[in-house]
């Protein structure tokens, strides 16, 4: 949903919305989970909902390649929710996913 940097929309020969996805997670976020925890790359989020925060560690081999992944922090007895800021094969985040059940 969201442009991996707002910059592209001008390589686009179209008009392009960058839409941004992060007020209606919050919202979602805020009124349906309880007992949550973030899981991210940065605590952007996390702080502005007040909530704890783990994050995932990685070490790539090469471009889609993850060498070695670490879980920092506690998700036990939590709803652990990934955040990832781009999504292309979906290997990153069903490793994190792994380390988080």
């Amino acid at each position: 949903m969201d442009l991996h940097a707002s910059q592209i929309q001008g390589f686009f020969d179209i008009p392009v919305d960058n839409l941004i996805a992060e007020p209606a997670i919050l919202r979602y976020i805020q009124t349906s989970l309880q007992n949550g925890k973030i899981v991210l790359l940065v605590t952007s989020i996390a702080d502005r909902l007040s909530v704890d925060f783990a994050l995932i560690h990685k070490e790539r081999k090469r471009a889609n390649e993850v060498e070695k992944m670490t879980l920092v922090g506690d998700v036990k007895d939590k709803i652990a929710i990934l955040i990832d800021d781009l999504v292309d094969t979906c290997g990153t985040i069903c490793l994190a996913g792994e380390k988080t059940y």
